[in-house]
């Protein structure tokens, strides 16, 4: 009986097939094309290995900032945040307010890691190199 490969597995063929069989075939407005297709199709390639944990994680402290359950919906979690920060709920220089910006910063970078990896992972040997 054979076994077929997992979603995760078929993701990691097509992407090495397209980078390192058709692009090196493709010039020009092709060549940008496929460029386009394997960034987007690494950026799921992470996205898929995180299990959804950074969703779980970011709705997590929405509630905790929020104080009540937020929508079940990401985008409609980040909705109800946006509103509460434009009603001026976390007053300046409050424990409420850094938590805010601390969310803020890990979201960003979270989704930074997702869409530039090279950036981040340069950005993150600068920080530790200057321990």
């Amino acid at each position: 009986m054979l076994t077929r490969p997992d979603a995760d597995a078929l993701l990691s063929i097509a992407l090495e097939t397209l980078q390192e069989d058709l692009l090196p075939r493709l010039a020009g407005d092709d060549k940008l094309t496929g460029l386009m297709i394997a960034r987007a199709l690494s950026i799921v390639q992470a996205a898929s290995h995180d299990h959804g944990e950074q969703s779980k994680r970011e709705m997590a402290e929405i509630a905790t900032l929020l104080g009540e359950t937020p929508s079940e919906d990401p985008i409609a979690a980040r909705r109800q945040l946006a509103r509460a920060i434009r009603a001026r709920k976390f007053a300046p220089e409050t424990p409420d307010a850094v938590r805010l910006r601390d969310h803020l910063l890990s979201m960003t970078a979270a989704r930074l890691r997702l869409v530039n990896v090279k950036y981040m992972a340069a950005r993150q040997r600068r920080a530790e190199s200057s321990i």
